[in-house]
């Protein structure tokens, strides 16, 4: 059954107060992994009682199913509570064969038990949101990224919950800068409301002070001044981020991992790919996806490839292995610089 993510409060309510028949299973995904997972856990409680979890409830992972095990849980009676919850994480990452494998399942599924699915974006041909879809047994629920009125309700209620008002521009500027996925935003807010203590109205420069800070000075920030070609943007975040405590080796691998994303978007895409595919596939913030689109299809693969050897050799120095020392931070400010200005120049 079709539903939209508005959907899922009313037809909670109509289970728990008029006694609506439960659904034999459950497909949540989308972009936004912070409501998929508060969804779940609305959908745990009130399947199973938490004194119930020990033996009524059992998780599944996509990439490494196996199948057998999964459809036997299904199938299983409940031990305690008065029905099972199997739940199948990472299912984009589902075999061809799993996933016909699960759709059987749907077209027989246990009484007894819910199959809770969750997953990242999935196409709108994807052979598992279509039977779900199809399903008049089972619910099929996109969490998209929340934009505009959307987020900035959700913003509001958050810290309204916590007893804290926020000026109209601060709102309005936090709206701007914690846009992809309620996860990483509601993150950004906890440190906000820690930052204010006591002060319970949040204003403009609280914001600027707090949230401008994380989101701009990040690895993630880092790398993309980088592949943009920012050379002193590049050395601007580096520096502040170092002086926060960030450990040069996980900045690189945040570096080292966008260079290969792009290689692989830009492969895909010579495949023919489609770019919402690939996004899904890649989990690109759709805020960051116009940048990165362009940066994959302007870098030449050769200069991609001279990115990682750098990243290489920067590893080898920050690990002790190469023959010459240098302190960890002349060894980030070199590779910045090797490769603003390598990725810069196109």
């Amino acid at each position: 059954m079709k539903l939209k993510s508005s959907d899922f409060a009313p037809r909670m309510t109509a289970l728990q107060t008029r006694g609506d028949p439960p659904p034999q299973a459950v497909l949540l995904f989308g972009q936004d992994q912070g409501l998929i997972t508060t969804a779940a856990l609305t959908l745990r409680h009130a399947t199973l009682q938490e004194s119930d979890t020990d033996f009524d409830l059992e998780t599944f992972f996509g990439g490494d199913l196996n199948t057998e095990r999964l459809l036997s849980s299904c199938r299983s009676y409940p031990f305690l509570a008065s029905r099972r919850l199997v739940i199948l994480k990472d299912a984009d990452q589902l075999s061809a064969a799993n996933v016909q494998a699960i759709l059987h399942y749907l077209k027989r599924p246990s009484a007894t038990s819910l199959l809770l699915v969750l997953a990242g974006n999935l196409e709108a041909k994807h052979p598992l949101r279509k039977g779900f879809e199809g399903d008049d047994t089972a619910w099929c629920i996109p969490f998209y990224a929340l934009e505009g009125r959307a987020l900035q309700q959700w913003l509001s209620t958050q810290l309204q919950q916590e007893r804290f008002h926020v000026e109209p521009d601060a709102l309005h500027y936090l709206c701007e800068h914690l846009a992809g996925d309620t996860r990483n935003s509601q993150q950004e807010l906890d440190k906000l409301m820690l930052f204010m203590g006591n002060k319970r109205n949040i204003q403009l420069e609280d914001v600027l002070a707090m949230v401008g800070e994380t989101t701009t000075y990040s690895g993630f920030g880092l790398a993309a001044a980088i592949t943009a070609g920012q050379l002193q943007e590049g050395l601007t975040i580096l520096e502040k981020l170092l002086e926060s405590g960030e450990e040069p080796i996980a900045l690189l691998g945040v570096i080292s991992q966008r260079l290969r994303r792009l290689a692989l978007c830009a492969e895909q895409l010579a495949q023919g790919k489609e770019p919402r595919s690939i996004a899904a596939q890649l989990q690109i913030f759709w805020k960051e996806q116009a940048q990165f689109f362009q940066q994959s299809r302007t870098i030449p693969a050769r200069k991609l490839a001279d990115g990682l050897l750098y990243c290489l050799d920067a590893d080898r120095y920050l690990k002790g292995g190469a023959t010459a020392s240098l302190p960890a931070a002349q060894v980030m400010e070199r590779l910045v610089m090797r490769l603003a200005s390598r990725l810069g120049n196109r």
